[in-house]
């Protein structure tokens, strides 16, 4: 066992399920889509505060902070961090309209406790896993055990996909590292780091990194009506129907990049993909006019091996066939990354979950480990990390929920991971 078990039980026996469960329902039902995390990180922080935790507030852009809250070592020993975000993947407005078809009412997302599970906007994707490391840093707290090193328990703004682009510039598009980077660029370094984001409690280091293009097309504005298409052919005169040809080119180089770029890491295949995700073009109130412009938003998830370039490069000659008259714009880039030093982590981790549950941690699947999250801004900047975490299920167009066990099993991951690595000398 990575830890002494007389040790662990007193740890174990500080999580409270009752609390754990009502804590999540407490952070559901403080809305905090991307950009308007603050009401939610000052909860956060002064329930660090009254558990006994020191909270530092970082201000990430006005009115935008990270919650942090550290439970000190003497100084002599590793230290861990945990990784969550407070944004929830949609807003819980009228604005999803944009995103999904029908929504529910908005009382329907609030927290609630239903049987053994717990609901509301933002439990699976991820304040479920939140509560868990807070709770988790609460109860090693309440043990009273000395710790050598410091556990950093950081609940992040922005880590959902979103990007500036165009007119829409606020914070509120400011997502996939946005936290984290600040998080870890103002001072919050760790030895190792955990990222409770949803994993089935299943182990991953290794993340897609992204590629966002915007690619225009051009037609000419004028009136469609009386023409002829023998002599105002559509594929010259309308970028819409020029774009077609856009798509069809990208989706046949899709195929091929997702099969060509598939990359093999410790837990498993890693698998690339390719997305166009939004088109824009024409003007609604005048289609009597060939639409002088069509452009279309792709976004391209790239394992550790591919570079941004190499997507823009495989691009243009996609599109640089006789005829195609177009515009790029990447704008944005992240890197894929595999974590490197991470064997210490894992070899405890393994062995935990061995202790609590007596059965292998498993890698989490292919399909879901193929995506960002923070933990590559961790392994960008050397500190090497994992994802585990808990995850529930999408209920409705937005609404998630999560078993409450599911809670009470991360804490327990959480909380001896934790006694185990800032128990250990430097």
């Amino acid at each position: 066992m990575a830890v002494n078990k007389e040790l662990a039980q007193k740890v174990l026996a500080q999580i409270d399920r009752d609390e754990l469960a009502r804590l999540g329902c407490d952070l559901v039902n403080i809305p905090s889509p991307t950009g308007q995390e603050k009401a939610v990180a000052e909860f956060i922080l002064g329930w660090f505060q009254a558990n006994g935790l020191k909270a530092i507030r970082q201000d990430v852009e006005v009115d935008r902070p990270n919650a942090v809250g550290i439970l000190k070592g003497d100084g002599t020993g590793l230290s861990l961090g945990f990784n969550g975000h407070m944004d929830t993947s949609f807003t819980g407005t009228a604005e999803d309209l944009r995103m999904v078809a029908n929504i529910e009412p908005e009382s329907e997302l609030r927290g609630s406790i239903s049987g053994e599970k717990v609901r509301g906007l933002g439990i699976s994707n991820m304040k479920g896993g939140v509560a868990a490391f807070m709770m988790a840093g609460k109860a090693l707290k309440l043990s009273g055990i000395k710790l050598r090193g410091d556990i950093v328990l950081a609940a992040v703004v922005g880590e959902i996909s979103r990007t500036p682009i165009g007119p829409w510039q606020t914070k509120e598009y400011r997502g996939e590292g946005a936290g984290t980077r600040h998080l870890l660029t103002h001072g919050m370094h760790t030895d190792y780091a955990v990222v409770a984001d949803g994993s089935d409690l299943n182990i991953v280091w290794t993340q897609t990194g992204v590629v966002q293009i915007k690619i225009t097309t051009f037609g000419k504005a004028e009136a469609a009506w009386g023409s002829k298409r023998s002599t105002h052919p559509m594929v010259k005169l309308n970028a819409i129907v020029k774009m077609t040809k856009i798509i069809q080119a990208l989706e046949q180089w899709g195929e091929r990049f997702e099969e060509k770029y598939i990359y093999n890491s410790p837990t498993g295949p890693i698998f690339p993909k390719v997305n166009i995700g939004a088109i824009e073009g024409g003007a609604p109130y005048r289609p009597n006019y060939f639409p002088g412009v069509c452009s279309i938003y792709v976004d391209v998830r790239i394992p550790p091996q591919v570079r941004p370039v190499t997507v823009q490069h495989e691009v243009e000659k996609t599109l640089g066939a006789p005829g195609i008259d177009y515009e790029m714009e990447a704008y944005k880039s992240l890197l894929g990354h595999e974590g490197k030093g991470v064997e210490p982590l894992v070899q405890s981790l393994e062995e935990i979950h061995q202790f609590l549950f007596s059965e292998k941690l498993r890698p989490e699947a292919a399909d879901r480990a193929s995506i960002w999250t923070d933990t590559n801004v961790y392994n960008e900047l050397g500190i090497p990390a994992v994802k585990i975490g808990p995850r529930g299920k999408r209920i409705g167009p937005r609404n998630e929920e999560i078993q409450i066990d599911d809670m009470v099993k991360a804490a327990k991951i959480y909380a001896l991971v934790a006694l185990d690595i800032c128990s250990r000398e430097r």
